[in-house]
Formats: C-alpha cells, sequence, structure tokens
C-alpha cells in the first residue's frame, strides 16, 4: 500500500515507522479519508479493498493486539452484528483492520430521527452488555477515579475527592463487555441497522458506565447549547427504554461529566465549555449517606 511522502502518518514519528504493517493487513488496498489523527498517539483511516472498505488504525504503542483479541471475542456472541469485524493485526501489534461500517453517526442524523436512534443505541449497548463476551482486562470506579485525578484541572482537586469517597461507597460491582467510551459519535444507523464503532477502550466494566456516559455526553450538549433541552430529555429517556434498568447510572454520570469538564479545558480548549459544566457537577453531586 503506497503511503504519500507528505502524507499525516508518514510525518508523524511516533506513527511512521510501522506504516509498513498495513502491507500485511490489506496488500493492494489504497487510502481513503482520514477518520481520526491523533498525533503521536493513533490514526485511524478509511482504506479501499477490492470490492469494500475496511478501517485501518496504526498506534505508537502496540494496541492493535489486544484490539483485535476483544473484538474477535465479542464476535463469537450474538452481539456480532453491532461490533466491527476485526479483519487482523500485523506481527507488531501496531496496525489492525477492523470492519467498515457504512451509515451516519448518530450525532449527525436528522433531528426527527434523533430521539428513535437513542433507543436503538441503548438496545445494542445492552447486546453487548449480555453477549457474555469475556474481554482480557478490566476498568473499576476505582480505575475511573484514578483516570480524573491524572486529568483533574488544578483548582477540581475537590471534586475528585468527591468522586473517589463515591467510588468507596459503591463497592464492588458486577462487570459486563463493556465500550467504555460510549456516546453518540460511536453509533452508526443505516436504515434499520445500528453499529458500535471504536472499542479500542473496551474492557470489563460495571453496565452502568456505558450508560451514564451516554447520558452524560447528552446532556453536556445541552448545556454548552448544542442540543435543545427537551429533545436531549426525550432521547435520554428513548435510550434508557432501549437498554432497560441498571444502576447506579446517576453516579456514573457525574462522574463522567466530571471528565468531561476537564476535557471541555484541556483537549478541546473551551473554558467557557468547562465552567459551564462546572457549575452542573457541582451542583449534581452525589450526597453519600
Amino acid at each position: 500500500m503506497h503511503w504519500p511522502a507528505d502524507h499525516p502518518a508518514c510525518l508523524d514519528a511516533g506513527l511512521a515507522p510501522w506504516l509498513g504493517g498495513a502491507d500485511d493487513l490489506c496488500p493492494g488496498g489504497r487510502l481513503g479519508p482520514i477518520l481520526r489523527h491523533l498525533p503521536g498517539r493513533r490514526l485511524t483511516i478509511g482504506v479501499e479493498m477490492p470490492g469494500s472498505m475496511a478501517v485501518l488504525k496504526v498506534f505508537a504503542r502496540p494496541r492493535a493486539r489486544g484490539n483485535h483479541r476483544r473484538l474477535a471475542a465479542l464476535g463469537e456472541t450474538a452481539a456480532a452484528h453491532v461490533v466491527p469485524r476485526t479483519g487482523g493485526v500485523d506481527p507488531s501489534g501496531h496496525v489492525g483492520l477492523v470492519s467498515w461500517r457504512p451509515g451516519t453517526p448518530l450525532h449527525l442524523v436528522a433531528d426527527d430521527l434523533f430521539v428513535e436512534g437513542c433507543r436503538r443505541a441503548g438496545a445494542a449497548l445492552a447486546a453487548v452488555h449480555t453477549s457474555g463476551a469475556m474481554l482480557d482486562r478490566t476498568w473499576t470506579v476505582d480505575d475511573e477515579v484514578a483516570q480524573l485525578r491524572r486529568r483533574a484541572l488544578p483548582d477540581a482537586g475537590h471534586l475528585v475527592d468527591r468522586a473517589a469517597a463515591i467510588a468507596e461507597a459503591l463497592g464492588g460491582l458486577p462487570l459486563v463487555s463493556a465500550h467504555r467510551d460510549f456516546h453518540p459519535r460511536q453509533i452508526i444507523l443505516e436504515g434499520e441497522c445500528v453499529g458500535l464503532i471504536d472499542l479500542d477502550d473496551a474492557a470489563m466494566a460495571p453496565a452502568a458506565l456505558d450508560v451514564g456516559n451516554f447520558i452524560a455526553h447528552l446532556r453536556r450538549d445541552c448545556v454548552v447549547g448544542a442540543r435543545d433541552p427537551a429533545q436531549a430529555e426525550a432521547a435520554i429517556a428513548a435510550f434508557r427504554q432501549g437498554y432497560g434498568p441498571v444502576d447506579p447510572t446517576e453516579v456514573w454520570e457525574w462522574l463522567s461529566l466530571l471528565r468531561l469538564m476537564s476535557l471541555a479545558s484541556t483537549r478541546h480548549a473551551r473554558p467557557d465549555w468547562s465552567a459551564a459544566l462546572r457549575r452542573v457537577v457541582t451542583a449534581t453531586a452525589p450526597v453519600l449517606a
């Protein structure tokens, strides 16, 4: 597969050494659109294969091997229809290939389809959580709090301390095969079909993590003016209906909002969003018994 010398991947010192692995996975493939590029970390790009499209992922660290194992495990369950198929991994473990999911990301569908799309997203997530797949890593509420500490804004320590107290009060929670980065941009709709993408963070985790994270993203969109509040509330209700009952979603929703508050400033350079989210996070902090 030909990589032009001026391609962003070739100019990325963290990724360029591993590009040859693409030849092992998709010989004869042609480079398509860049779907996401985090310089020095990873690249996701469409690849034109004979008669089909695929998604090639190049990582600065050998993450592709683990992703392949986890997608293969999910692909052997009843959730296979909603997750990408793995197309293999190169010998280095830095490059992986997965199936292309045609359609429209949920956050971009027309307003009159969004609420129903959220209901279907809930049902798709439930299929993954109840699949019985055993993934090879875990993510608990303690891991979530540790990540919050690493990413917290300098003046948000008291909120992270509250999160740590919540984690201690929750204790052990049952773990399921979870997406772990589940939000509307990770759901693709095409006609009656719905699919999940970008399972790079998948792990055995509490079910409420994914549910709370999805709801937190909808509430975040309201706070920053990206979505009408009435539509968001309808979408949350539809998502809950599609998924079914699970606890403690309010706690995980709050933890996700706390993370999004920090990311708004540190990753997205939107201190105004961060300030608006801080007001919500502060006002809705769970009360410990």
